[in-house]
């Protein structure tokens, strides 16, 4: 009797997750995951050689390149993900879209399930083993997760891919290696931000970094040699660059006018346009430095009428990464994990661009590397705990205020900013025998 009751609790978390999984398939099958939708376009026209980052769609032209949100009157396409992230996906390009969403949506959640399941198997205690499976089966009840899985973002490989890396790194031995190395220069290819990385590598992972080099080198230059045609924009990392930039003036200066009207066919790949441009209406607000400087009336900067430059809360966040290293010295680099998810949590924050709710999903990474690292559930933990009915309440009631869609969001980066500000750690391997404590 005493053994069924853990049985029948995993019992319940595993349909808990089905009708979760269910609820996500029913709003994909409503809409055309229009954030999927610009990577598989770019993706085509980057394999022909095209700019992915200012293409406009025109009558005539392939319906496969055509992305119903693609503003004709800016300069740039809504296409935004790194050339890597492009080649990552590209598979998906090949594949009738409808299939390719559909895939997508479940690669979503076995990469949600795989972050999960990487950090359940670090797990020492079975309580932290519960305690992860209540958090991500929680979580996926939330507007946040909602939001991803319906718009098709790409959030959750990240969040897999730093799990791979933070689980090795904690062991002592294992965590020392090329392959360590390897995934977290990926990282850094995918998504820049990850770049934070470095100086912990640095500092206390010095063998990871030939592996981190090989990574970032293949991360950058396998765009340029499986795409010969796009040799002239250097694997397209160059239009990459200079469309980031145009994005950066655009959001910081609040431009974003109404594209006006727009002539597509009935149908593109097949689907109904109305259907490929649909999507369900899941509350969502930006959560930026600059969202805050504009609720403070502060967007302004000090040289005049131009807008904050983005330099200032990138070198501010360069500042406080710093000072964050400094104050943690003379610590084991497996104390620092948790830190570090919290900082790439955080991190997206400081950049030049809307950051929606669906970047949430990051959270994982901190709450999961905080319990592994106690012997109880973190006083730093509770704000996110909080955050899960809060996002529940989010997603169901639908409010428009935006400070409502972000108080989830706002108890995630308390919890990210508790769990960085903590300078002491006790960590436990698999078998709960071995811990390494750093002195306060």
């Amino acid at each position: 009797m005493k053994g069924m009751w853990p049985m029948l609790g995993w019992i319940a978390v595993g349909l808990a997750l089905l009708v979760s999984f269910g609820v996500d398939l029913a709003n994909t099958a409503q809409g055309g995951a229009i954030d999927l939708r610009n990577r598989i376009t770019g993706v085509r026209l980057w394999e022909h050689g095209i700019d992915a980052y200012h293409y406009k769609w025109h009558e005539g032209d392939a319906e496969e390149y055509g992305d119903v949100y693609n503003n004709p009157k800016l300069p740039v396409s809504k296409t935004t993900a790194t050339p890597a992230l492009l080649l990552v996906q590209a598979p998906l390009a090949a594949m009738p879209y409808r299939l390719a969403q559909l895939t997508w949506l479940g690669l979503q959640w076995a990469l949600l399930l795989g972050t999960g399941w990487l950090w359940l198997r670090a797990c020492g205690e079975a309580w932290q083993r519960w305690a992860m499976a209540i958090f991500l089966t929680g979580f996926t009840y939330t507007a946040a997760w909602r939001l991803h899985a319906e718009r098709g973002q790409a959030y959750v490989l990240l969040a897999f891919l730093f799990a791979l890396w933070a689980t090795a790194t904690l062991d002592g031995k294992r965590g020392r290696g090329f392959w360590a190395g390897f995934v977290a220069g990926v990282l850094v290819a995918l998504r820049p931000p990850f770049l934070l990385l470095a100086p912990f590598l640095a500092w206390h992972r010095r063998r990871q970094l030939v592996g981190a080099a090989v990574g970032l080198a293949l991360g950058f230059g396998l765009p340029l040699l499986m795409n010969p045609a796009a040799w002239p924009q250097a694997g397209g990392w160059t239009d990459y660059f200079s469309a980031m930039q145009t994005h950066s003036e655009l959001y910081r200066n609040d431009v974003d006018p109404a594209p006006g009207p727009q002539h597509y066919p009935a149908k593109m790949e097949g689907i109904p346009t109305d259907i490929l441009g649909s999507y369900v209406a899941i509350p969502y607000a930006d959560f930026s430095v600059y969202a805050l400087l504009k609720a403070l009336g502060l967007e302004q900067s000090w040289l005049g009428d131009e807008a904050v430059p983005a330099w200032v809360p990138l070198l501010l966040l360069a500042l406080l990464f710093a000072f964050w290293l400094w104050w943690m010295r003379g610590r084991a680099g497996e104390t620092m994990v948790p830190g570090l998810a919290a900082w790439l949590f955080l991190a997206d924050s400081f950049l030049p661009a809307y950051r929606d709710s669906y970047n949430d999903v990051l959270v994982l990474n901190v709450v999961f590397a905080g319990l592994i690292a106690s012997r109880r559930i973190p006083w730093a933990a509770w704000p996110c705990v909080l955050a899960l009915p809060a996002g529940w309440a989010v997603y169901v009631l639908a409010p428009e205020q935006a400070w409502v869609i972000d108080v989830p969001t706002a108890l995630f980066a308390l919890g990210a900013v508790l769990t960085a500000a903590r300078r002491t750690f006790l960590f436990n391997n698999r078998a709960g025998s071995r811990k390494v404590e750093a002195a306060c």
